[in-house]
């Protein structure tokens, strides 16, 4: 479930009443990722998240710190089991022994908020632009019409909807010059839905296809440095850049459109032949 109840006093603006009812807000819960290697084990993050694609949260998260390169990469995701009852909120990951991998360097030091992206991070070189994966090209031209549409999807998915508590992160395919009904995963944090989007195309098809990527907020310079990562050369998002992310897209090559809202949008980066 990634949405509860609570009671809330709602008040009218410029009125003096108020009446009790009840309202609908995005589940926040830790997870605590732990992961095997051989015969050591121990806690690599803590993270605030919310509930539901945990495996494909995981799965993208460890990507993006370089500790796997492909899904099979990782054997088995199991719930550990407290008090003999299965936790929803533990997840031990174990990894193939034929990983070149350490894992008492490898664990963040502290825990990772929903608003975070590199918490635990403990040098300025862990959060250098390290791509893992090439980066494939989009030939998409775009005009205010397809940038309203895209966005109106946004707004359309289910969390947010209900909520209004939760970040999108969505990705279209283009397929032979077409673009397909897009992939949307949603979270209390916009990291991890963007690790959840990651994770599951790592899954489901090794990151290979080229696609236009979806963030309903602002682009921080570590959204856009998970886009180098998982290979994402296009990215159209609904807030600001910051000037860290606009640098790295200029950087990679990467097409970074932003505040694309009511009929405008902006072109931070890419050739003016991109617009219609």
């Amino acid at each position: 479930m990634s949405e509860t109840y609570t009671n809330i006093d709602r008040f009218q603006i410029l009125g003096d009443k108020a009446e009790l009812s009840s309202d609908k807000i995005v589940i926040e819960e830790p997870l605590q990722i732990r992961l095997k290697h051989k015969h050591n084990s121990d806690i690599f993050s803590i993270t605030m998240r919310t509930p539901g694609a945990d495996h494909e949260l995981t799965t993208g998260l460890l990507f993006c710190e370089g500790i796997i390169k492909t899904a099979t990469d990782i054997l088995s995701y199991q719930r550990e089991t407290v008090n003999q009852l299965t936790s929803e909120n533990q997840l031990t990951i174990t990894l193939n022994e034929a990983l070149d991998f350490d894992l008492t360097r490898s664990k963040r030091r502290h825990p990772s908020y929903s608003g975070c992206g590199i918490c635990g991070k403990t040098s300025i070189s862990s959060i250098e632009l390290k791509p893992f994966r090439t980066m494939k090209l989009s030939a998409t031209s775009f005009n205010n019409q397809m940038i309203c549409d895209l966005k109106s999807l946004l707004a359309q998915q289910p969390l947010f909807s209900s909520t209004g508590g939760s970040h999108v992160a969505g990705l279209i395919y283009e397929i032979n010059g077409r673009l397909t009904s897009p992939i949307f995963f949603e979270d209390v944090g916009r990291h991890n839905a963007l690790d959840k989007l990651i994770g599951y195309e790592l899954i489901n098809n090794d990151l290979n296809q080229a696609g236009i990527l979806l963030l309903s907020g602002r682009i921080g310079f570590e959204l856009v440095q998970k886009s180098v990562i998982a290979g994402f050369s296009t990215i159209i998002a609904l807030g600001a850049p910051s000037s860290l992310a606009v640098n790295a897209a200029k950087q990679f090559g990467i097409t970074l459109l932003g505040f694309a809202k009511d009929d405008r949008f902006n072109l931070y980066t890419a050739d003016s032949h991109r617009l219609l």
